[in-house]
């Protein structure tokens, strides 16, 4: 693939590291078109809608990382894949997508509007604690026989919940200038759950 691939990029968003995790993954070269939250104009004009992340490439414009994430695996086919052929593996992915919606986002944006809130409220915050590592604990056992979700190499299912979980185990060396990361880091913190940790500093490492 010959044409320019941009992103519509809000560095924060665990959706935009997922799709920067799968492209870094991929190795597909491409340009970081930052995004100021407060000023989505580019945004619009580009995709007609005002969430990210974006991808440009070419003339074609695609937006929400699950629908990206495939676009990316349908142009780019070569190995490592992030979907599958074969059908049950693929109904799979989709259960973890699905968790990654239904659980593993739910204290991550409870956490996000506690840190835009006027005054934070600590009860929520630590319901949002307690759920992140429900979810911990789940994966925990995905990942007791398997260094990924599906095995051996990570896919779509491992890049659409790494990021989230990331906001569970923030490295203090992260805090440095980022008030985002230094309110995660206070407030969510995953316990007793090695091989998630482990896990998630490994797919963390793809956008490297």
């Amino acid at each position: 693939m010959s044409k320019q691939v941009q992103l519509y990029n809000l560095a924060p968003s665990p959706h935009n590291i997922k799709v920067r995790l799968a492209l870094g993954y991929k190795k597909i070269p491409y340009e970081k078109i930052p995004v100021d939250p407060e000023k989505r104009d580019a945004v619009v004009k580009a995709s007609g809608q005002p969430l990210t992340p974006v991808l440009l490439h070419g003339d074609t414009v695609v937006y929400d990382s699950y629908a990206i994430l495939r676009y990316i695996d349908a142009n780019w086919p070569g190995p490592p894949r992030l979907f599958s052929p074969d059908r049950p593996t693929m109904q799979r992915i989709e259960e973890w997508e699905m968790f990654a919606r239904l659980e593993v986002g739910p204290p991550i944006r409870m956490t996000f509007r506690e840190f835009f809130a006027a005054q934070p409220d600590p009860a929520k915050l630590k319901v949002a604690d307690r759920l992140m590592n429900k979810v911990a604990g789940r994966l925990e056992e995905a990942l007791a026989k398997t260094p990924c979700l599906m095995g051996e190499a990570p896919n779509a299912a491992d890049l659409s919940i790494a990021p989230m979980v990331y906001y569970g185990a923030v490295p203090e060396a992260a805090e440095k200038g980022n008030p985002i990361a230094a309110h995660f880091r206070r407030n969510i913190k995953i316990e007793g759950a090695p091989k998630t940790l482990d896990w998630v500093g490994r797919l963390m490492a793809l956008e490297r």
